[in-house]
């Protein structure tokens, strides 16, 4: 079995927005990987984040998790690979006619094939960690825009993902709750699950990233780093 969570190889992507696209690269996700995107337009690194994510096909290449080649054309043969991948970015959303609870619950209902469930205690724990316990029974019109973001990130890590792919999360969480990303990043880490993520806070690149991913002019190239072990 492959060392590697993600693989994908000779990938080329067309472009999204403003970006310029991303032709024939090879990339490797590894257990332990923090890899902080450093991109000359947002939309291009977006677009890679979306890739890792299998939410879109490329025009070459191949994707493979854990191992196994993925038809992407086949979405029900994805939803085993999707639930063991976490992924908060600006364009993920809850079901607007679903509560919150059932938002949270919903990836479980279909993979566990019943409805007589309610959320787990660690699920709980972020719930009160992000104050949105007593929401929990809203619809996601009844919460502000932090809250609808927290529930998402609720959602996301719930699911114990294999890896996590995070744009902007000091937009998600907010700047000044840096220390629950860094409580976040540091649970993760400890159990080698990778991260991959874009961010304009400094401090949480120079803290966390053990890889640089550098994407211009439509090329993707990594470089190894050494994360700080200092306290910011």
């Amino acid at each position: 079995m492959s060392a590697h969570l993600i693989e994908l190889s000779n990938y080329s992507l067309a472009a999204i927005g403003l970006g310029s696209g991303i032709q024939g690269f090879d990339f490797a996700l590894a257990p332990g990987d923090v890899c902080a995107i450093e991109s000359r337009h947002p939309d291009d690194a977006y677009l890679f984040l979306r890739a890792l994510a299998a939410m879109i096909r490329p025009l070459k290449g191949t994707y493979a998790f854990k191992g196994r080649l993925c038809d992407l054309r086949r979405y029900q043969e994805l939803l085993a690979c999707k639930q063991q991948i976490g992924y908060v970015t600006r364009d993920t959303a809850l079901i607007s006619n679903l509560t919150v609870r059932q938002n949270l619950l919903l990836q479980r209902y279909y993979h566990e094939n019943r409805l007589d469930i309610d959320l787990a205690d660690d699920v709980l724990a972020l719930c009160d960690t992000f104050g949105i316990r007593d929401k929990l029974d809203r619809r996601p019109s009844g919460l502000s825009a932090m809250e609808t973001q927290a529930a998402i990130v609720i959602r996301e890590l719930g699911k114990k993902p294999a890896v996590l792919l995070f744009g902007q999360p000091e937009d998600f969480i907010g700047h000044a709750k840096f220390d629950l990303i860094t409580q976040i990043f540091n649970q993760l880490i400890a159990e080698r699950s990778p991260i991959v993520f874009l961010s304009f806070d400094r401090r949480l690149v120079r803290r966390f990233a053990n890889r640089n991913v550098m994407i211009a002019d439509g090329a993707l190239t990594t470089v190894a780093v050494k994360a700080s072990t200092e306290g910011e």
